[in-house]
């Protein structure tokens, strides 16, 4: 039996729906009765010691109107405009349905609760919607941010009660929960709740992760913690290069052809017994003999990393394996939390450098990617930074982060193909094995104003061979 809201000093309430539900009071328990077992807003509940009732609404619900002539005054006007929303851009499109029309105040949780039910048809789409309505508690100002909290929470409340048999709450739901928290003012309740978050997603870490991040985790306890900076020179085997670190998060510079992580720990991407032993008789391990992966890389020399990222310890955003530069590991959980819902919220901003085949000329030095990647929305902007006689070299920011998105933009939007990069180019004769290329994409700028923090990663040395065999485009004189 678990309780999810505290309502004053003495008094705690267990929402539910088919379960049974009570309520504790200086009196004793009371059994609720099963008209009462239904999500009722945290704002909307008054408890004494002797009885529970449930006030109505403080506010009836308004209409609210924007400047498109879109009103919102029914359950099925809701359900209408999340499906558009979510048709248009996903998570993205239901985050601004939220703050435009403040849905979290218009309507109760039941009722946002249904209509996206009948919005969309499957679990994924759902549980993605969920998530967006709880990022959007982020979004409360200063002076009202216990408010964003309390919505956050009720909206958790409701996982376990209204959805307990459909979906569950995911990690990326438990971080947003808790950075909704975190802006909330200190009080007592509110670090009894983000403790209680902050363990809910440690154990499904553990749950998801299994053996493999148990033993990491019991490594990792054996060890005496270093730092980055100590340890990864500029000389380092590895090829990483340590931007930036703190207590709570650590920025790196990825090589070139260095995997994030291994989803699975394959013959190439571990150290078997044999290796171990062979690499203590040579000293040295050659790239060929062991694909180390950076978070391999790290959890090997005894950085500590957080324990949310059931597949990948301190990981919360990823790059290519061929892809370059900034990447930003959390070291706590509770740093990973809030870094989490930046990513969730776009609030990160990125920008890349990019070598391009100049297989057509571009006549657009700025502008605009909207095309779709894998048929998800996506946005990018670019810039010509450089021309030569057979290359392009573009800047390129992301306002959304799909999977391979630079990539499939220069590619597909552009018809510019990063160099290097087969898996993108229309020619049959090319190689799609990646596992060993190298091509000319890298994370140069990487901001996180929540924390701040604001890093830029020079490009690579071995760029400047390609590039000094190109020669500059001259100006066309008038």
């Amino acid at each position: 039996m678990r309780f999810y809201r505290k309502l004053s000093t003495a008094s705690f309430l267990l929402l539910g729906t088919s379960k049974p539900c009570y309520c504790f009071t200086n009196t004793g328990i009371t059994k609720l009765a099963a008209a009462q077992r239904r999500i009722i807003p945290y704002r909307t509940i008054s408890i004494t010691t002797n009885n529970l009732h449930a006030i109505k609404e403080e506010e009836a619900t308004k209409a609210t109107t924007l400047e498109n002539d879109v009103v919102l005054k029914t359950t099925s006007d809701l359900t209408k405009s999340i499906r558009e929303a979510w048709k248009n851009g996903e998570t993205d499109g239901v985050l601004k349905l939220s703050k435009d029309f403040r849905i979290m105040e218009q309507f109760s949780i039941v009722d946002i609760i249904e209509s996206t039910l009948a919005s969309v048809p499957t679990k994924s789409s759902v549980a993605s919607i969920m998530n967006s309505w709880i990022g959007s508690c982020c979004y409360y100002p200063s002076d009202d941010t216990d408010l964003g909290a309390e919505y956050a929470y009720d909206l958790l409340t409701a996982y376990d009660t209204m959805l307990d048999d459909f979906i569950e709450p995911d990690l990326v739901t438990l971080c947003l929960v808790y950075s909704a928290l975190m802006q909330a003012n200190n009080t007592d309740y509110h670090t009894l709740a983000k403790e209680e978050v902050l363990e809910r997603a440690r154990w499904l870490a553990k749950k998801e992760g299994g053996t493999k991040w148990r033993k990491s985790v019991v490594r990792s306890k054996r060890k005496t913690t270093q730092l980055a900076t100590d340890v990864f020179d500029e000389d380092n085997s590895y090829g990483i290069r340590v931007l930036y670190e703190s207590d709570d998060e650590l920025i790196v510079s990825k090589p070139s052809g260095m995997a994030c992580f291994h989803k699975k720990m394959t013959t190439s991407g571990k150290l078997t017994k044999s290796r171990r032993k062979r690499k203590t008789q040579k000293k040295a391990t050659t790239e060929e003999e062991v694909d180390i992966a950076l978070e391999t890389a790290l959890l090997n020399n005894a950085i500590p990393l957080s324990c949310l990222n059931a597949q990948a310890r301190g990981i919360v955003h990823r790059l290519d394996r061929g892809t370059s530069g900034c990447m930003i590991l959390a070291k706590t959980d509770e740093r990973h939390a809030q870094l989490t819902t930046q990513f969730f919220l776009r609030r990160v901003e990125k920008s890349y450098d990019a070598l391009v085949v100049a297989s057509k000329f571009l006549e657009e030095k700025t502008g605009e990617i909207t095309i779709p990647v894998y048929s998800r929305p996506a946005l990018s902007y670019y810039s010509v930074i450089q021309e030569y006689t057979g290359l392009y070299h573009l800047r390129l920011q992301t306002k959304t982060g799909r999977k391979h998105q630079v990539r499939v933009h220069c590619a597909k939007g552009l018809g510019l193909p990063v160099l290097n990069d087969f898996m993108y180019v229309d020619d049959e004769d090319a190689p799609v094995d990646e596992s060993n290329t190298r091509f000319c994409l890298h994370a140069s700028t990487l901001r996180v104003p929540g924390i701040p923090i604001e890093i830029e990663s020079p490009i690579p040395n071995w760029w400047k061979e390609e590039i000094q065999q190109q020669q500059p485009m001259k100006e066309e004189e008038e």
